[in-house]
């Protein structure tokens, strides 16, 4: 399948298409509550040697409609030849501390997460590590126990999606935040991530966040 001129393999977990936009819902389980509204919105592809470049913004605004963490977060993809999905945890990290502390030197170390293509139940995934710092704050967080569950047919307000859900355990450590969860995550080809559930360390699931438009 030809795409954006770059030949692709296989379709990856994620959405290229330009201008394209994906709004989510996050809510609290216990209560139905809003936490927040996330816009995802894909900018500029690009062409690789090795496939294509996908930047991409994601913005969070509160139940009231105020917009989190500074602003709209510039974000980036790296989508193999054979429609693998490489994020870098650290780097994404850093957008969002370049949001809420402007000016000051952010940097990043670690591992990208991998979405392959090709992935099936019972897959284990590689884990992905990072160390984030800004100024003489520093935040890690381990994503560990990546694994391929199972596939099944979702039902969003976004339409009917064929997911492969994947489930992974996050350990965040740093000033105001040292938390420990597990979470299950539906993707769809050509879409990326349809549903997110987000479970405590006792396994409680506290949110869900859900795709409910493409725009």
């Amino acid at each position: 399948m030809w795409l954006g001129s770059v030949l692709c393999l296989a379709q990856p977990f994620f959405c290229d298409v330009p201008e394209r936009c994906l709004e989510y819902r996050r809510t609290y389980v216990s209560d139905g509550r809003l936490k927040w509204t996330h816009t995802m919105q894909i900018g500029s592809v690009t062409p690789t040697a090795g496939g294509k470049k996908v930047e991409y913004s994601s913005s969070f605004r509160k139940p009231g409609g105020g917009l989190m963490y500074g602003g709209p977060i510039s974000l980036e993809a790296v989508l193999t030849s054979g429609g693998d999905v490489l994020v870098d945890v650290g780097e994404s990290l850093s957008a969002v501390f370049s949001n809420l502390l402007p000016g000051s030197d952010v940097s990043s170390d670690g591992e990208r997460s991998v979405l392959p293509a090709a992935m099936k139940p019972g897959d284990i995934l590689p884990d992905a590590n990072c160390t984030v710092k800004a100024g003489l704050l520093q935040y890690k967080v381990s994503v560990t126990q990546r694994k391929v569950l199972r596939r099944e047919t979702l039902k969003t307000p976004a339409g009917e999606f064929e997911c492969t859900v994947v489930s992974e355990h996050k350990v965040e450590k740093g000033p105001g935040r040292n938390r420990e969860t597990t979470a299950l995550t539906w993707y769809s080809t050509g879409v990326g991530m349809v549903r997110h559930d987000t479970y405590d360390k006792r396994l409680k699931l506290e949110t869900s966040e859900i795709l409910c438009r493409i725009y």
